[in-house]
């Protein structure tokens, strides 16, 4: 804006006077605005450039960052202890018997004699529910005594055997006629697979 006004004097300036006195002063006056205007202008110029320019006597601004915080560890997680394996269990073995009879093989009618049934179990496993059938045996000979229960004419029962051996002892009286007498003795119980079975054989003599 200010060229413009100087630039507008000048022209006004050499157009009105045409004398040449009045053309050197004019010359002289135009000099010295000259002048004038460049030391205006200098001083705009360095004033806008100390503006730009950093000031190097200021002391540099020191940025502080922020110190991360610290990042918690995560908690240990609980260590329970681990289950024990459980023990299987050992199967029971199944009792085993065996069946031994003991008699005599002649007798004479109408006389006292013994009978004894061995049930042996082997196995450490106690068998149940145990009973003899003697098949005939007690209808020709008749019971006197018996360490064991009889049931019925047929059956004695033991109930159960442990490891170990179980005798079982009857006392019977022989019948009144001669002859041979043949049974079959059968052992059972609970947890057997199949019976056990024994012969048995008695003489009966008239003297």
């Amino acid at each position: 804006m200010s060229v413009m006004c100087l630039v507008f004097r000048i022209k006004e300036t050499f157009r009105k006077e045409t004398r040449r006195g009045a053309t050197v002063a004019k010359i002289g006056f135009l000099i010295g605005i000259l002048f004038l205007a460049g030391g205006i202008f200098y001083l705009f110029a360095n004033t806008l450039t100390n503006i730009a320019e950093p000031n190097p006597t200021a002391s540099p601004t020191t940025t502080i960052s922020p110190s991360p915080s610290p990042t918690a560890s995560p908690s240990p997680s609980p260590i329970f202890p681990s289950p024990s394996p459980t023990a299987t269990p050992t199967p029971t073995p199944t009792p085993t018997l065996t069946l031994n009879v003991s008699a005599p093989s002649q007798v004479r009618m109408n006389t006292l004699l013994s009978i004894s049934f061995i049930v042996n179990n082997p196995t450490g496993s106690t068998a149940h529910v145990v009973y003899v059938e003697t098949n005939g045996l007690f209808a020709d000979f008749s019971v006197q005594s018996s360490t064991h229960e009889i049931v019925g004419n047929n059956v004695i029962n033991i109930g159960y055997v442990p490891a170990g051996a179980e005798v079982v002892s009857v006392e019977l009286l022989s019948p009144n006629r001669p002859g041979t007498f043949s049974y079959t003795i059968s052992l059972r119980f609970q947890e057997m697979a199949a019976p056990i079975s024994r012969n048995l054989s008695i003489q009966v003599r008239e003297s």
